[in-house]
């Protein structure tokens, strides 16, 4: 449940942790964050460990020196000073170097379990510094404040945070709920334009599978996504949240956007691998009968008209690849137990495969092939 706050702020006020949107959360007379780490450490004399996405800093003015003046106008003990990691794929796949970084820094600065950890970056400066503080003295308390619209719309709620093993997306994977999210939308306006349309597909196969009248609303902001409107954005990061409420979701089209990463060499950005994994387990669940082609036409359609699909037309080598990309399968049984994958049933509702159809998959990619080719 969401309630409007002051300074534009929103709250989760039922479920496991805090949630809440807010725009300029560095801002002085905003103590909004700073009520927030409180209540998470259950002190007024917590120490606070800042690990930051090196994007974020670059491309937000005046960041450094704005966090530092609300943390001495709040009483916020800064242990260390903040480690600095670049975003991306390679910060999970460099043989653990920025997991270490990270964690080393927590251990040097005595970061105890009365003390919080704030990752502030996309998804995968999360993971990471989840990775690490999850680890240091048996776990310690993790605030996210996401940045880009992926993690705003997902990464922030994972209850877990995973590196990548050997060819792997994801392989190494801890338990990292976090313990509170502070989202401030405004930090949006600092990414490509990729990453910014491409992040509204997580908003997309989301609302696709938990929330049909949602998935309605985003299809009519899909164009003005594109233009990057940020009301539309806004709006888009506040719905989703109000919606999903930090739970869990079923993990729609992850199976096969985790593959066609891995594949491109991580050259692939998961925002758009993400938007054509939508569009493969649409097709699929049509020519399975579960899904009705209208509604794929609807959820395809966003996606189209965002720019999140805008990769497609160069990722022919993946999609003619299906023997590769049924690998993705494979990998999911490992990681689940069980072949078992989430596929759109009825809009806003989600059904469960147990044995997917590789022939028919393969049927789908040839369709999907000739689409990306323009045939």
């Amino acid at each position: 449940m969401l309630k409007n706050c002051s300074k534009m702020a929103r709250k989760k006020t039922e479920g496991k942790y805090p949630i809440e949107i807010v725009d300029d959360v560095f801002a002085e007379e905003n103590a909004t964050l700073a009520n927030t780490l409180k209540a998470v450490a259950g002190t007024d004399a917590a120490k606070v460990a800042l690990v930051a996405d090196v994007n974020v800093v670059q491309r937000t003015e005046g960041l450094g020196l704005k966090i530092g003046k609300y943390f001495k106008e709040h009483g916020i003990t800064l242990a260390a000073s903040p480690v600095v990691i670049s975003g991306g794929e390679k910060i999970k796949a460099d043989g653990f170097q920025s997991a270490t970084l990270v964690a080393t820094s927590l251990i040097d600065a005595r970061i105890g379990a009365n003390d919080v950890v704030i990752a502030l970056g996309g998804g995968t400066v999360l993971d990471v510094a989840g990775y690490a503080a999850a680890q240091v003295r048996g776990g310690l308390k993790l605030l996210r404040m996401p940045t880009t619209p992926a993690a705003m719309l997902d990464a922030a709620f994972a209850d877990t945070a995973a590196v990548d093993g050997v060819a792997v997306k994801d392989a190494l994977s801890v338990r990292c709920e976090p313990a509170a999210v502070v989202i401030d939308p405004s930090f949006t306006k600092t990414v490509l334009d990729g990453v910014w349309c491409a992040g509204f597909g997580e908003a997309v196969r989301y609302a696709a599978v938990c929330d049909a009248a949602l998935m309605k609303r985003l299809a009519k902001r899909a164009e003005a996504i594109k233009t990057r409107d940020f009301d539309a954005m806004r709006d888009t990061i506040s719905d989703c949240v109000k919606s999903r409420g930090g739970a869990s979701i079923a993990p729609f089209a992850q199976w096969c956007a985790a593959r066609l990463e891995s594949m491109s060499g991580y050259k692939l950005p998961h925002g758009y691998a993400v938007a054509i994994a939508i569009c493969i387990d649409c097709a699929y669940a049509v020519k399975k009968g579960l899904m009705d082609e209208d509604d794929q036409e609807l959820v395809c359609r966003a996606l189209a008209d965002c720019g999140a699909l805008d990769s497609l037309s160069h990722s022919h080598y993946l999609l003619a690849n299906h023997e590769s990309l049924m690998k993705g399968i494979d990998a999911w049984a490992l990681v689940r137990g069980s072949e078992a994958i989430p596929l759109p049933g009825a809009l806003g509702k989600s059904v469960e495969e147990k044995k997917p159809d590789r022939a028919a998959y393969a049927e789908v990619l040839e369709g999907l092939l000739a689409v990306s080719r323009g045939e």
